[in-house]
This record gives structure tokens, C-alpha cells and sequence, in this order.
């Protein structure tokens, strides 16, 4: 992915991945949000092409602390202006903010210059988005196996995701990539997930 592709990218987010908190707070925010991946030391930003169009895009990163660092030193207050402009228009946006995200999002800030957790290298499956009409091309296939090649590269020894609980054709393709499924997980805001891990 390349700067000149962010707006595609936010586009297809925007309808493939609409029930997102970040889709609500806009379109600028989601460009600052696509920007960190492509300054990321640990980010993986790929897009798949048809022609000339965009196919489908993934993102991700291979160490979630160092993302995480990167995130919070260099582009914390570019991503706050961005989401605040959004939240002061928006005060039903803003309350469920406060509810749900605002603790996390500043325990978040506070770790990130820590190494608590885990002492596996873990990578991350952020976002990953494909066209309606290319579903069954293998087009995410071939982003995912490519995710996955470039994070064994860099020393990655595990990889997660989460995917909508009802989303089987997700689930249908990770575990045919070899990925192993967990037990659901809900969100600050009730949702429910379920998580996929990929040991290297």
C-alpha cells in the first residue's frame, strides 16, 4: 500500500467494514488511521490490484507493542484531532465513547512504552477487505498468505485476529489457511467475536 492508495482503501473499509466505531467517526479519521500503517516500523499494509482498481487491502502489523509505541508517540494527536472533530458533532457518538473506549484507550497510552504481557513476538490481522465481486477469486487468500510469509520474515511466532461471530465465510477461510479458532470474545460494547490464532 502507498499513500496514493489510502483513499481507495477508506472507500472499500467504509463499505465492506461499515459497523465499525472508526467508520462513524469519518472519513478523516479513517485516512489518519490508514496513514499509521504506512509510517509503522512494525506495520504490514498490502493491496491486492485489478488492473487498476483495488481488489481488497489487509493491515496489520508483526509486533503489536512496537505498532502500538509508533501509534501513541508519533500519531496520537493527529488521530485524536481527527476523532475529535467527529465526536464534537456528534454527542450520541461521543457518550458511547466515553462508555465504552475512553478508559481502554488511556490504559492503552500508558502501557505502550512497557513490555508487559506475553513474551511471544505476536502479530496482528488488523483489517482486510475485498471487493463484493471478487469474493471468490482468492483474492484474501492470497493477502493473508502474504501477511503471513512477510511476518515470519521479521521473527513473528504468532499471529491473531477477530472476526463478526456470524461472518462464516471468514471463518471458513481462515481455517482453511491452517488458522485455529477460539471461544467467542465480547467487546467494551457487548459485540461478540470470534478470534483465530496462527502459531508459525
Amino acid at each position: 500500500m502507498e499513500l496514493r492508495d489510502v483513499p481507495d482503501v477508506v472507500r472499500l473499509h467504509r463499505a465492506d467494514l461499515s459497523q465499525g466505531f472508526f467508520v462513524e467517526l469519518g472519513e478523516r479519521f479513517l485516512t489518519r488511521y490508514y496513514r499509521t500503517y504506512l509510517t509503522s516500523p512494525a506495520a504490514v499494509a498490502l493491496i491486492a490490484e485489478l488492473g487498476d482498481e483495488l481488489a481488497g487491502f489487509l493491515v496489520g502489523c508483526t509486533d503489536v507493542r512496537v505498532h502500538r509505541r509508533h501509534v501513541v508517540k508519533l500519531e496520537r494527536w493527529r488521530l485524536a484531532r481527527a476523532g475529535a472533530a467527529s465526536l464534537l458533532l456528534r454527542p450520541d457518538l461521543t457518550a458511547r465513547f466515553v462508555r465504552t473506549r475512553a478508559q481502554r484507550y488511556a490504559r492503552g497510552i500508558r502501557a505502550a512504552g512497557t513490555t508487559e504481557g506475553t513474551s511471544r513476538r505476536t502479530g496482528v490481522l488488523n483489517h482486510i477487505a475485498v471487493r463484493q465481486a471478487l469474493r471468490r477469486c482468492r483474492v484474501g487468500s492470497a493477502l493473508v498468505s502474504g501477511f503471513v510469509d512477510i511476518a515470519k520474515v521479521h521473527g513473528v511466532e504468532q499471529l491473531v485476529l477477530q472476526t463478526e461471530q456470524d461472518n462464516e465465510a471468514a471463518h471458513r477461510l481462515y481455517a482453511d489457511l491452517g488458522w485455529k479458532r477460539g471461544a467467542p470474545v465480547r467487546d467494551a460494547e457487548g459485540k461478540t467475536w470470534t478470534p483465530f490464532v496462527l502459531d508459525l
